[in-house]
């Protein structure tokens, strides 16, 4: 019986460890650095094959079509298109200033400075059109050091370029070019879900006194800046994935509800962040700065549940009507705290200061909630 029991479990621990493997290599089969990795090797051995089916003197110089395709090989199909245009424009000036550099003689320390220089000179100028960077001075010094005056050289460096840049575009743009809207969606749902967090710990923070020089409070400002950043860089990058994209026609999404959700989202970050900085100051108080009344602590911790709540579910539920009235009820109650701890050496303290940036945060994400019966 133990010997059944040993086997059965070491079958249960083989089960979980071959679901694993398969999760691991469906996750390595669908990682995003993984397919251009595949992308990029079948696009050089495309212009490789093609390369040495190019009759006449480019034929003598294949191996720069597979170096083509490769620098044509971006994770987006615009990026392949203005990667690879790029690559053909440096070339063909990087080509151009070493002819002008062979009128002065072979190859000596004169003409390689003048190519060198006037190449990197000129990929600073024409950094949107060239590429920038040493590609114009790189392709210029091949050019005068190998080639010389060797016109066939030179036409066959750009044709077999041209080639491989025409293969990675192609490969590129037709095979599974990524929308990355998923992406753009998590990090977007991540920041909401950033921010909804930290207004409710700010009821934490109240609750068990945080001191000013507490790690959390500026780990939470790091932790929500960091989020909204990411969330634009996502909605940029799926932006520029759907240009040139076939895929996008079966994927149609509202970008321009995405951009708005954004911009809500930014606006909700600026006050949390707003009230993260006052928060730390006015709980214990500072040389300028009342702290918040002891009276007033449990309206405002109510508050920042509340509208914590309304981030949680905003976008999210059928229906937010319950969540959005408690938390305006909430708001109006911490403003009467707020008013009655007032006094004339302290008329407005920070709680009032709090109170307000909570209420932006609710106009802000207002609109996009679902209410049942509203216009």
């Amino acid at each position: 019986m133990a010997k059944n029991r040993s086997t059965s479990g070491r079958g249960v621990l083989a089960a979980r460890f071959d679901d694993d493997l398969k999760d691991r290599l469906r996750s390595a089969a669908v990682s995003p650095q993984f397919l251009l990795a595949a992308k990029a090797a079948l696009a050089a051995a495309v212009a490789w094959t093609l390369a040495l089916a190019i009759p006449g003197e480019a034929s003598r110089y294949p191996y720069y079509a597979p170096l083509g395709a490769l620098l044509a090989i971006y994770p987006t199909v615009a990026g392949s298109l203005k990667s690879g245009l790029q690559t053909v424009v440096g070339l063909t000036i990087g080509i151009v200033l070493a002819y002008v550099a062979v009128w002065a003689g072979d190859p000596n320390w004169a003409t390689i400075a003048f190519v060198v220089g006037a190449g990197v000179l000129l990929g600073g100028a024409l950094r949107r059109t060239a590429g920038g960077g040493s590609g114009i001075a790189s392709a210029g010094l091949f050019v005068l050091v190998i080639g010389n005056d060797n016109l066939g050289y030179s036409l066959g460096y750009l044709v077999q370029t041209v080639v491989g840049v025409g293969v990675g575009v192609a490969v590129s743009a037709l095979i599974l070019p990524p929308l990355n809207l998923n992406d753009a969606v998590g990090q977007m749902s991540r920041l909401r879900r950033t921010a909804a967090r930290q207004l409710q710990e700010m009821g934490e923070a109240l609750e068990t006194d945080w001191a000013a020089d507490d790690p959390r409070w500026s780990e939470r400002r790091d932790d929500l800046m960091a989020s909204a950043r990411n969330a634009r860089d996502a909605l940029q990058y799926a932006d520029e994935s759907r240009k040139g994209n076939v895929r996008r026609r079966f994927h149609p999404r509202d970008v321009r509800r995405d951009h708005q959700h954004v911009e809500v989202l930014e606006v909700v970050a600026a006050h949390t962040l707003n009230i993260t900085n006052m928060l730390q100051d006015a709980l214990h108080g500072t040389s300028r700065e009342h702290p918040i009344p002891r009276a007033v602590r449990p309206a405002l911790q109510r508050s920042f549940t509340a509208v914590g709540d309304v981030l949680d579910l905003w976008t999210v539920e059928e229906d937010d009507a319950a969540t959005l009235q408690a938390a305006e009820d909430s708001l109006r109650a911490l403003a009467a705290a707020a008013y009655d701890s007032s006094t004339p050496d302290v008329p407005f303290g920070a709680a009032a200061a709090i109170a307000m940036s909570l209420h932006r945060i609710l106009q802000a994400v207002t609109p996009g909630l679902r209410i049942e019966g509203a216009d």
